[in-house]
């Protein structure tokens, strides 16, 4: 295996910067962790283990990452959670989106007491693969298609190009210790069925499949930083146009932006479609969750009724009309 995680560290990290580990203790998060206690990056770990309680295996798992941080001398945090009474609180939310919420909630708490913004989870080709199909299935924009960078906000993923298997026989050929997820095995939740069932009749047509949609990935990510280049560029000229016109009295302070109408009608379709996704995107805690495409048709009606001082909103996203313009 020629992977290597020094360099990857000091591209993101200071010299006594803490490194923030999500570690559950399964193969993927333990190879990240045995590598980077081979590094010199070894004494600024924080190993952080979320207890879901969910299964008779969590307490094993959580005390021996103890005990291999005590050996080590490196920092150990944990968390836990009673996901039977949350989930009456959130009915609508599934188990893997309300742990999903609890994981990060705790990333971010110890953040802070570190004084960092950024955490190392352990990610590969197969998760973003996985996570490609998932999407695409429940209808997506190009984001979701992306779904996974390297560097995304906080969050640093150094293994998206390594496959599940040359992680496997690593640890294996080491005697390197990891635990087994066993609700993982379940094909109970979608994305389980998709990773056990669907996913592997891939390689019965093309073995190569994982590069080749590894590289599919990669091409939408720098369509959507040329789609993003054209958008900034618009609101920037439509604020600097408006700004200077002096006909609109708005509170810059309480607005993300506005555009004309007529400027906005001028540009394609797709263009159209493309900037309102990324005003619902900006409005909403960079998440495009919730917004359908009858969502998007709706607010393309919106724009353009006959109908002034009229407001539509979908979630955070507020949209206003003034005149000739929408401010947002």
């Amino acid at each position: 295996m020629t992977f290597q995680i020094q360099n990857f560290l000091e591209k993101y990290y200071s010299k006594d910067e803490p490194i923030i580990l999500a570690c559950s203790a399964g193969p993927d998060s333990m190879f990240l962790l045995y590598k980077i206690l081979e590094t010199g990056y070894k004494n600024n770990l924080v190993v952080c283990y979320f207890n879901h309680k969910t299964r008779i295996e969590t307490e094993d798992e959580e005390n021996f990452l103890e005990e291999l941080c005590k050996k080590e001398n490196i920092a150990f945090e944990t968390a836990s959670c009673d996901f039977a009474k949350i989930q009456k609180l959130y009915p609508s939310k599934s188990f893997e989106e309300l742990a999903r919420e609890k994981r990060y909630q705790f990333f971010d708490a110890i953040c802070n007491i570190y004084k960092t913004n950024k955490v190392l989870t352990a990610h590969h080709l197969d998760d973003k693969i996985e996570t490609f199909f998932f999407n695409l299935v429940r209808w997506t924009k190009l984001t979701g298609l992306i779904n996974m960078s390297e560097k995304s906000w906080g969050i640093l993923r150094p293994l998206l190009n390594l496959e599940k298997k040359e992680i496997l026989a690593y640890l294996d050929e080491n005697n390197l210790k990891y635990f087994i997820d066993s609700s993982n095995l379940e094909s109970i939740y979608s994305r389980n069925n998709l990773r056990n069932n669907i996913i592997p009749k891939f390689e019965e047509i093309n073995s190569n499949y994982k590069q080749n949609i590894n590289n599919l990935t990669s091409y939408f990510e720098e369509l959507k930083e040329h789609l993003d280049k054209e958008i900034e560029e618009f609101l920037t000229e439509q604020w600097i146009l408006i700004f200077n016109s002096k006909k609109y009295k708005i509170n810059t302070l309480e607005i993300y932006g506005y555009f004309y109408i007529s400027d906005f009608n001028k540009k394609s379709s797709f263009f159209q479609k493309e900037l309102i996704k990324h005003i619902f995107y900006v409005s909403n805690n960079n998440s495009t969750i919730w917004l359908s495409e009858a969502n998007i048709w709706d607010i393309l009606k919106f724009i353009n009724w006959k109908n002034n001082k009229t407001i539509k909103e979908i979630k955070n996203l507020k949209m206003r009309k003034e005149n000739e313009i929408i401010v947002f």
